[in-house]
């Protein structure tokens, strides 16, 4: 009978140990960076963020819209969506599926225009108008309205000024970063974006039209000359290796900074082995 308990024990022990070592896997979700490879991205951001755990893996998966991300979440294909806290946020309170799972801080990012090697002119337009903007105040009461609302999208769309026998500018958007890149349900864009891009087309008194794209095809789209401007890239404001600018790529100052990204997870109706519950006890354990 003792010998009976003894293995008993020990293979209670060994079955301990065993979960102890099982490797956990978290695969992230991110709209797509034009200048890095998943696997090259990944590098970069188990540097910044990762813990050391030997026993933890993580997958980077990227998207070329939001939409697409969504649905993979759906789909299990992914764990969580990694996003902008304002945009996480935004995320939140239009689906009460999703729910935050992690807070992560960065050194600073921020948003700003692209636009081709040759076309440091209009750079310059563009950087004129947004230092008049953040000077009386027009930048900051534009995000007022339409990022830290949660009624953006409640938001008349904005009219463009039209300007007779002046130059047309045209500028790509996505709607994949809601609600700073914003476009409506019946696909009309209608938040910071348009709201911004009215304020600098009246600056500078040229037309502007708005060029829909997917965030994956932003690069494409300006270096095709499909379009003049690409309304975002993001900006890694603490470090020189862009994850997101292309060479022959020129931006302007960001217009719009952030600090965190948080980490979306869908909450989960019914028990599945795909998705694990990893709570911060799970996690000790694994150290």
């Amino acid at each position: 009978m003792k010998k009976f308990l003894c293995f008993c024990l020990l293979i209670a022990l060994m079955a301990n140990s065993a979960c102890a070592l099982e490797k956990r896997v978290i695969k992230l979700g991110l709209l797509s960076k034009l200048n890095s490879s998943e696997e090259q991205f990944l590098e970069t951001w188990k540097k910044t963020f990762a813990p050391k755990n030997e026993n933890l893996d993580i997958i980077v998966k990227f998207y070329d819209n939001l939409n697409a991300m969504q649905m993979a979440l759906n789909a299990r294909e992914i764990h969580e969506m990694v996003l902008p806290d304002v945009v996480a946020n935004y995320m939140m309170s239009k689906n009460d599926e999703y729910v935050s799972r992690m807070v992560l801080r960065s050194k600073g990012m921020g948003l700003a225009f692209g636009f081709r090697e040759d076309s440091k002119g209009l750079r310059d337009d563009f950087e004129s108008a947004l230092t008049a903007l953040r000077y009386d105040w027009t930048l900051e009461a534009l995000e007022g309205v339409y990022i830290a609302s949660t009624h953006v999208d409640e938001a008349d769309p904005v009219e463009f000024a039209k300007f007779e026998n002046a130059d047309t500018i045209k500028v790509a958007i996505t709607g994949d970063l809601p609600p700073i890149d914003f476009v409506a349900a019946d696909g009309t864009p209608a938040g910071f974006n348009t709201a911004l891009l009215a304020e600098i087309g009246a600056y500078l008194k040229k037309n502007i039209e708005l060029i829909n794209i997917e965030s994956g095809a932003r690069t494409a789209a300006l270096a095709s000359g499909r379009v003049d401007v690409v309304f975002w890239y993001e900006v890694d404001m603490s470090s020189d290796n862009q994850s997101d600018v292309p060479d022959g790529v020129i931006l302007s100052s960001p217009y719009f900074e952030w600090n965190r990204f948080i980490h979306l997870r869908k909450i989960e109706r019914e028990p599945s082995s795909f998705m694990f519950d990893w709570s911060m006890r799970d996690f000790l354990k694994l150290r």
